[in-house]
């Protein structure tokens, strides 16, 4: 028996020491996956790690206690120089720390203790982890982490007993004189026994996991939602959206176009073909001094506390009515992005800040966080009655007929283009459809380093991208005496499938033109012609990267995004269809329990009408078959 305990333990022991350096890897690649490490740091920790799994090298950088105690005091001073002077920044300086130590306890001779104090250093990166991410694989992480933490756990005690049995063993074979018992080295025993437990603890450990999961899955679903303060925030990439802010760079929406991240994603409900080749609008822009878009012209905005309904107009207005709900990646621009003609907005994030002048809506700027939002609008090509007949104030129309120093020639190709024409309509019409016939789309623009970008573009160039367009027609309207002002946003053209949403990307980024007419109102003018940056992708490609994209909303919608107003909004759902499948199957179990009284009802008065008719044979034949 003493023969197999040692086994036993040298056996777990493997097992033990194995699964802790797992935990130690997951909490490093969790950390990698959060975008926490640097590449010098990588590599400082990665290269010391991987070399403590050869048996030289562990024992040539084998530390001793003191040793190690001497370098984590020693370590201190540099922590502080890393937060306040390289990181500049606490998490990133801990996370530091936390690696350091981590590479003095495997190469020093480890204990219980040792271990345990690795495996707690690794639950600190994941943990750590959770708040800095909202990547969806850190899902994946964690349940490996799980996993193998519950194994490593029961391994431990395991462990343990064993040792308590074998010091109990060693105790009273101390006093025998079977030499048997004193020569451990010759062991070789009980490598059966050791299969079936370490086999025993993961399928312990799988089960374990599946039942945490499952409860964990419905208290994360009924416990109602708080926030989590500094610690909700992520410290993940930030999108860089430098088009969408109250001053911008002629040629910032070209730069972005050039990026294929993810801006947002938009759940649209109801008829989806409703919502293709839509324009979501973000920030409009009115004043122009050759290379720079501004917003100078501002109404009289106001706020609207976070998760109430904000009810933008009167929902009586004429046309289509579409719901949707918005997730907006974690971005620099403080603009929402919306479809025109909203009728309503909740958020349970931040206050909104609405400006009815040009309909735009900002929110407190998110560079750490996701924010999700839903809307309602109206879609119809009649603009709202009540803003259509709405004339612009003096300073709203000094504002959309500025003009800073132009060429002349910009004067008389906006004149000749729109010869004959009466009407601003007809006017604005005509310059779109002569940008869209002559000119060339291209994001290669070079027109930014010429004294007049607008000139080069309209008669040396003649290509660029969107904002060029755009710009160089609203330049060439306000010439007419024609208010109008740019407008940028995004046109969602890539739609899943699987996750039913529009998947909108930088390189969707677009601008466009909105010109007052009167009578009508604002008017939508698009002079880009049409092009399309879709690059041919494999079906089998496409397909996986639908389904990780579907999983990637089902992560920001239900997981990340899961607040008290999700939660009311799914339990009441629930208690709905619930209410309905009851009532359902009662009206089935009435409409049963009808038709079967009615066919007994039915037999009974036949039986009764073939007794009268039988007469005294109708008795007779009931005897027989009793």
């Amino acid at each position: 028996m003493f023969r197999c305990l040692l086994v036993s333990q040298w056996t777990l022991d493997r097992f033990f020491h194995t699964l802790t350096y797992v935990l130690v890897a997951i909490g490093f690649s969790m950390l990698v996956l959060a975008e926490q490490l640097s590449p010098t740091v990588l590599l400082l920790f990665l290269l010391p790690f991987c070399g403590s799994f050869s048996p030289r090298i562990n024992q040539k950088f084998q530390l001793t206690v003191r040793q190690g105690n001497f370098l984590t005091w020693l370590y201190l001073p540099l922590f502080l120089a890393d937060m306040f002077f390289l990181s500049r920044s606490f998490v990133p300086a801990t996370l530091h720390l936390i690696l350091f130590v981590q590479l003095v306890k495997i190469y020093q001779p480890k204990g219980n203790r040792d271990y345990f104090y690795l495996i707690l250093l690794s639950f600190l990166q994941v943990l750590a982890a959770s708040s800095l991410t909202i990547n969806i694989s850190f899902f994946v992480g964690f349940l490996l982490f799980v996993l193998a933490c519950l194994a490593a756990l029961m391994s431990f005690e395991v462990k343990r007993a064993l040792d308590a049995s074998i010091s109990q063993s060693k105790s009273l074979a101390s006093g025998t004189a079977d030499a048997r018992l004193q020569q451990p080295a010759e062991l070789g025993l009980g490598l059966a026994e050791q299969s079936w437990a370490i086999g025993s603890i993961l399928w312990v450990s799988l089960v374990s996991l599946c039942a945490i999961s499952l409860l964990g899955t419905a208290l994360f679903f009924a416990i109602p939602r708080f926030g989590a303060g500094y610690f909700s925030r992520t410290m993940g990439r930030t999108l860089s959206l430098s088009g969408f802010s109250d001053r911008i760079r002629l040629g910032s929406i070209g730069a972005i176009q050039l990026d294929p991240s993810i801006v947002m994603r938009v759940k649209v409900y109801g008829n989806r073909k409703l919502f293709d080749g839509l324009k979501w609008r973000g920030v409009t822009l009115d004043h122009f001094d050759g290379r720079n878009w501004s917003k100078r012209l501002k109404g009289a905005a106001y706020s609207f506390p976070a998760g109430q309904v904000f009810k933008v107009r009167d929902s009586s207005s004429a046309g289509t009515l579409v719901k949707y709900q918005v997730m907006l990646e974690p971005c620099s621009s403080f603009y929402l992005f919306t479809l025109d003609r909203i009728l309503t907005l909740r958020g349970n994030l931040y206050p909104f800040i609405y400006d009815p002048f040009d309909d735009s809506i900002t929110a407190t700027p998110h560079p750490f966080y996701r924010l999700t939002y839903q809307a309602d609008s109206v879609l119809s090509e009649i603009n709202d009655p009540v803003l259509s007949k709405a004339e612009l104030s003096f300073e709203a129309k000094a504002a959309y007929l500025q003009l800073p120093s132009l060429d002349k020639r910009i004067f008389d190709l906006a004149r000749s283009v729109t010869l004959d024409a009466r009407s601003r309509e007809e006017k604005a019409n005509r310059i779109e459809k002569h940008l869209q016939a002559n000119y060339s789309y291209s994001l290669e623009s070079s027109q930014l380093e010429r004294p007049q970008p607008i000139a080069a573009f309209l008669f040396e160039s003649k290509k660029g991208h969107c904002e060029y367009f755009a710009s160089t027609m609203v330049v060439m309207l306000r010439t007419l005496g024609i208010p109008s002002r740019i407008v940028n946003g995004f046109r969602a053209s890539e739609y899943n499938d699987i996750g039913r949403d529009y998947i909108i990307r930088g390189k969707d980024a677009h601008s466009w033109v909105e010109a007052h007419c009167p009578q009508q109102g604002w008017q939508t003018y698009d002079p880009t012609p049409a092009w399309s940056q879709e690059t041919p992708q494999l079906p089998l490609f496409t397909m996986i990267s639908n389904y990780l994209d579907a999983f990637e909303l089902f992560w920001g919608q239900w997981v990340l995004g899961y607040d008290e107003v999700t939660q009311i909004s799914l339990f009441t759902d629930l208690q709905e269809k619930s209410t309905r499948w009851l009532d359902q199957s009662k009206r089935q179990f009435y409409n049963r329990a009808i038709s079967i009284q009615e066919a007994l009802l039915d037999g009974g008065s036949k039986i009764i009408q073939f007794g009268r008719q039988a007469g005294w044979k109708f008795p007779a034949l009931c005897a027989i078959i009793a």
